[in-house]
């Protein structure tokens, strides 16, 4: 896939999938970030894939441990066959992962009238749209920042399953 502009002598590929560095090191630069060619994203397949892989990974971290809570708070109360227990932390991991692919990742506008609804989300891609905002701005993508994006959207689920807190938003 190609972009607008022409990327930095000896760019070949996107670093290795998580690609985390810190930066601020004994022979740190300023200068150096604003051209971190290892540690760069440039093609939009690459951006969208960054921030999908981390938004999965969060929200299996988020909703495997409510599954396993569901099952042992159901499982007490033996309201159900030990068969269908089983499959509650299954059905929040996959939950969780669908919810994660297709509202997490995606943003866009909203009509005036469904402010507060949350299931009325998007049309544009939050990858998508962060390489769109980054390549039209001729900006460099660090590999921190589909991590961010990610860690963003499932801390916006945690704050939204408090019924209180979405009552007054």
């Amino acid at each position: 896939m190609s972009t607008s502009f022409r990327l930095p002598y000896g760019y070949r590929s996107a670093p290795a999938w998580p690609s985390l560095y810190w930066p601020f090191g004994p022979d740190f630069d300023p200068l150096n970030l604003v051209a971190d060619i290892p540690h760069s994203l440039y093609y939009l397949q690459d951006i969208w894939r960054f921030t999908m892989i981390w938004s999965l990974l969060f929200s299996l971290a988020i909703y495997l441990p409510a599954g396993i809570w569901a099952f042992i708070m159901l499982a007490k109360s033996r309201t159900l066959k030990w068969y269908v227990l089983v499959m509650i932390p299954f059905i929040f991991v996959l939950g969780g992962s669908i919810a994660s692919f297709v509202i997490g990742s995606i943003m866009g506008k909203r009509k005036r009238e469904h402010l507060i609804d949350y299931g009325r989300q998007v049309n544009i891609h939050t990858g998508v749209a962060l390489a769109f905002v980054y390549n039209s701005g001729f900006f460099v993508m660090s590999t921190w920042i589909p991590f961010l994006w990610a860690l963003i959207h499932i801390l916006v689920v945690l704050v939204g399953s408090y019924s209180t807190i979405t009552a007054i938003l």
